[in-house]
């Protein structure tokens, strides 16, 4: 087996290779497509190529066979070797794909400190359909960046601009639903978070009467045909009035119109969260595993 660094001249065939399995790997997508480096494919012995891993920090990954190829010694075993001396923080990517790493790592005598597991969900192609039939409403509201929705509130796109009123919503996405137990906040590096946001996403803020944002939603990776939504978070005094979901809805809109397909995840056990989602036309399609070393 090989380990092949993703270099210019790999990344168009490493990209078509992911756009088969892209609903569960956007980040990763979206990593090889802007020329990040520390990728590798996984090719056997045959040249087929087996998954492709970006091995920084935060390891993301695509092994759309891990279930068989957890009982392949010889797989195993080159995986092991090659991550061996990896300075891995964070796995992230489909379930399946993440334990089999898990189990490497554990094998190597590594244990995560957290694990967080999800639904990933994606938008059915019922509500893809509904969603391209509509009248597009919002056209001369989007126009202006801004979508009005009721009297008290508006729907804004943000930029760098808004980086001093969101920041309080970041600070608080973060810590409910973001930073693992074994993790300390540090609002520095989450102001850098968010100005990369801010200049690479497309972020949605709902403002109240005063123009304060009080609920906030995101892309946080745009693949080739699937754009992943994420950063879905509610000041507590605005939640179950249905802010989030206006905010996904209009975010699933646009990225309907740029053609690409809409996906997310929900943490496990977040039943409001998956039933909102539901309601807005995502099914389950999968699992999504997240484990902090």
């Amino acid at each position: 087996m090989r380990f092949i660094p993703v270099d210019e001249k790999k990344k168009a065939e490493t990209l078509a290779f992911l756009a088969k399995h892209e609903s569960t790997c956007v980040s990763l997508v979206e990593h090889i497509r802007l020329g990040g480096g520390d990728s590798f494919t996984i090719e056997s012995g045959a040249r087929e190529t087996l998954g492709v891993i970006s091995v920084k920090s935060r390891m993301l990954l695509c092994i759309p066979n891990a279930r068989s190829l957890q009982n392949d010694k010889a797989f195993c075993s080159s995986l092991k070797v090659f991550l061996s001396d990896k300075k891995i923080s964070c796995v992230n990517g489909e379930a399946e794909a993440s334990h089999l790493i898990m189990k490497i790592f554990a094998e190597l005598g590594r244990t995560p400190l957290h694990i967080n597991e999800y639904a990933l969900m994606t938008l059915s192609e019922a509500a893809l359909k509904k969603i391209q039939a509509k009248d597009n409403r919002h056209t001369a509201a989007a126009g202006a960046g801004e979508k009005a929705c009721c009297e008290k509130f508006k729907i804004v796109r943000c930029g760098i601009k808004d980086a001093d009123a969101l920041m309080p919503l970041q600070l608080a996405y973060e810590a409910e639903e973001v930073l693992p137990p074994c993790r300390t906040q540090n609002p520095a590096v989450t102001r850098k978070n968010l100005e990369r946001i801010l200049k690479t996403e497309y972020v949605l803020a709902l403002q109240n009467s005063r123009g304060e944002p009080v609920a906030k939603a995101n892309t946080n990776a745009v693949g080739i045909r699937r754009a992943q939504i994420g950063g879905v978070y509610t000041a507590p005094d605005f939640r179950r009035k249905g802010c989030a979901s206006l905010l996904v809805e209009t975010l699933v809109e646009k990225i309907v119109a740029s053609n690409r397909l809409a996906v997310l995840y929900a943490r496990n056990g977040n039943e409001s969260a998956e039933k909102a989602y539901t309601a807005l036309g995502f099914t389950k399609t999968g699992g999504f595993t997240i484990a902090y070393y």
